[in-house]
């Protein structure tokens, strides 16, 4: 008896990041599956230095993690010698500890002690990620039993409110196009 009512809240993009003494700055989709992998070993085979690459992988309970397992692993297997995290912070964390370091983490994690990578030439940003352009963006949702009423569509009134937009972009996602 329950008919899933589903409601876009925000935009995320799943940034690739390394640490800033890596002289890499971009990668194919191709090549962040190959070294996720662990087809591709050194940095030396991407045009990076000549160093042996630590994964570094949300844990498998992470919607991050399925993310990137659809939109880059094309559901192939990660490496099982990826170290794997239970946070984006965890994440970001370690990558900026180790300058062999690759990981990944959601668009709003993106700081200054870790370096994003681009993909194909594109840079992940809120504007790419909203356009689609970013080839790793995916919306997130709220999810109700059928169309909200009463107290559950106040709250995702609030959601799709101005204000409640605030949120989500000061949160580091991207508010939806306005409905």
């Amino acid at each position: 008896g329950v008919k899933p009512f589903e409601i876009p809240v925000a935009v995320d993009a799943i940034v690739p990041i390394v640490n800033p003494k890596n002289t890499l700055n971009g990668l194919s989709l191709d090549d962040l599956r190959k070294i996720y992998k662990g087809e591709i070993k050194n940095w030396k085979e991407v045009g990076g230095p000549d160093a042996p690459i630590v994964l570094v992988s949300r844990d498998s309970s992470s919607g991050t993690f399925e993310s990137w397992e659809s939109l880059v692993m094309k559901n192939q297997r990660i490496s099982p010698r990826a170290l794997l995290q239970n946070s984006n912070g965890t994440v970001v964390q370690t990558v900026s500890k180790n300058p062999n370091a690759i990981g990944y983490v959601g668009l709003g994690y993106v700081a200054p002690i870790i370096k994003a990578v681009e993909i194909n030439r594109i840079k992940a940003t809120p504007l790419t990620a909203k356009e689609g352009k970013w080839p790793l963006s995916r919306e997130l949702y709220l999810y109700t039993n059928r169309q909200p009423q009463g107290a559950v569509k106040k709250v995702t009134d609030f959601c799709l409110s101005e204000e409640g937009r605030g949120l989500i972009k000061e949160a580091g996602f991207v508010p939806p196009a306005k409905q």
